[in-house]
């Protein structure tokens, strides 16, 4: 078994996603919370759900190019659009 540092997992997860059609940002933002998921033991949120991404990216299914938004503020609540993207990205911007 090879062991990785969770940088080199990190880069080896965005670099899939890349190839797969994901934007740098995106795949950046996706690659950080499974790799975070998967250190923390919570590996059905984690590495096992890179073939998935990248499937749905190369068959159209996710827009590699989406860029979330803020859609709405009200109050102490707001509402971020992913635009059709992963959802990583918006997490990270409703954060």
């Amino acid at each position: 078994m090879t062991r990785l540092s969770l940088a080199e997992a990190q880069a080896r997860v965005a670099a899939v996603l890349r190839t797969a059609g994901a934007g740098a940002a995106m795949a950046e933002s996706t690659a950080r919370a499974l790799v975070l998921a998967e250190a923390q033991g919570l590996a059905s949120h984690g590495l096992s759900r890179v073939a998935q991404y990248a499937t749905h990216l190369r068959n159209g299914r996710v827009d590699g190019s989406a860029k979330a938004r803020l859609q709405r503020r009200r109050g102490g609540a707001i509402l971020v659009d992913a635009g059709g993207g992963l959802a990583f990205p918006a997490c990270e911007l409703a954060l």
